[in-house]
């Protein structure tokens, strides 16, 4: 479909290498930048919601050539929920050099809230109004790298990190030996050695030993337990089987099967992570027997789409659209590449092409006046409903929005 109109700006704003985000604490009217941490106050020109969102487009002073239009002569930038930031004009007015910082780094995700918190250490963070412990966290994320917010929050707190809490149980079977499960209630990734090989939460032996269990949390801290293990009293015939995670094994129907840990009969048997399991089976002429099963992670995770991933177990996943890394696939058309790694190295990567919807393509670049919103926002003294532009363009170029076809004209 072919359209005539006789003004026209379409300008889309390129995301750079690094994204962050830019928090306006209207407890204080202090602003912070999260890549560099710079701090700085800001003024809004009337009361502002709580809100969160990006970079819709940059206004900046148009050259308009055969009408004379009243428009504000400063630069600011105009997120997606109609907000502007600028210096002399719009909803928050930043410093000068603040603004120029802002313009270098398009991508950046901009947060309205109020955070009622004073920080002067890790040990020493005063709470001076009610904030929820989300709230909190993300707060105290923007200056430190690690931190740990305890489950009460009430005045000044100690965000310094703890280590890990740990609850072991250790269950003893005279066919099988000692079993040791461990328990952590910590929320962070950890890591677990025992005597000093790194495990899971779950470690057997048939020997009697002393082990020592170290446990590692995400943000560096230890906590070190030791146990005594008792002997397996009898010895039983053993079979061995290996079990992919993710799958389930179906046992034989020769003998019935039972869980060692909980005496619970089986039939089938699934793990739920990777690691030696010993089942013990009693046959119709009262004979036992073990099975050891060891169960390993090979399966590299699979990739659905650029925004699915499975696995049976946990796995991070990078996307990088054309060429750069990124967190989220932006509008348009792109070449996407997606690499999955799961908790055991196990890697998978797949290309994708994505034709996302709002697809813009200019053959001949206008100037930028203003491409905004479907709503009305305020720049100064003079209110712009969204997709309404001013100014001249060459005779006879073509511009494509989505699927339609703008026949462009002087």
């Amino acid at each position: 479909m072919v359209r005539r109109v006789s003004l026209l700006v379409v300008f889309l704003l390129h995301a750079l290498l690094f994204s962050s985000k830019v928090v306006f604490n209207d407890y204080n009217h202090t602003g912070i930048i999260s890549s560099t941490r710079k701090m700085f106050s800001f003024e809004v020109s009337s009361a502002i919601e709580p809100f969160e969102s990006s970079v819709e487009t940059v206004y900046t002073p148009p050259n308009v050539r055969g009408i004379t239009l009243d428009l504000p002569e400063s630069t600011a930038i105009v997120l997606k929920n109609g907000i502007t930031i600028g210096t002399v004009i719009g909803d928050i007015r930043v410093p000068t050099d603040i603004l120029d910082e802002l313009l270098s780094c398009t991508d950046c995700t901009f947060v309205y809230d109020s955070f009622p918190v004073d920080i002067f250490s890790p040990k020493k963070i005063v709470v001076k109004g009610p904030i929820t412990r989300k709230k909190l966290e993300f707060y105290l994320s923007l200056f430190y790298d690690s931190f740990e917010v305890p489950g009460k929050i009430e005045g000044t707190i100690d965000v310094t990190p703890r280590p890990p809490v740990v609850k072991l149980f250790k269950i003893f079977h005279p066919f099988i030996g000692t079993l040791v499960l461990l328990k952590v209630t910590d929320d962070s990734t950890f890591t677990v050695s025992w005597n000093g090989k790194h495990g899971g939460l779950v470690f057997h032996t048939v020997e009697a030993t002393k082990i020592i269990v170290e446990v590692r949390d995400s943000l560096g801290n230890t906590i070190e337990l030791s146990l005594t293990t008792s002997s397996a009293s009898y010895k039983v015939k053993t079979f061995q089987s290996f079990l992919e995670l993710g799958e389930t094994l179906l046992l034989p129907s020769y003998a019935d099967w039972y869980d060692p840990a909980t005496g619970r009969k089986l039939d089938t048997f699934t793990p739920v992570f990777p690691g030696v399991y010993h089942l013990i089976g009693c046959d119709r002429n009262g004979n036992f027997m073990r099975l050891k099963v060891l169960v390993k992670d090979t399966s590299p995770p699979v990739i659905v789409s650029p925004t699915t991933v499975k696995d049976a177990s946990s796995f991070s996943v990078k996307i990088f659209c054309d060429g750069k890394e990124v967190e989220k696939i932006p509008n348009g058309r792109h070449i996407v590449f997606v690499e999955a790694v799961d908790n055991f190295g196990n890697v998978n990567s797949a290309f994708f092409v994505t034709n996302f919807p709002h697809v813009v393509r200019v053959s001949e670049r206008p100037t930028l006046i203003y491409f905004g919103p479907k709503k009305r926002i305020k720049l100064g003294d003079i209110s712009i409903k969204g997709n309404v532009v001013f100014g001249w363009t060459r005779n006879h170029y073509e511009v494509k929005i989505g699927e339609e076809t703008f026949k462009l004209e002087k």
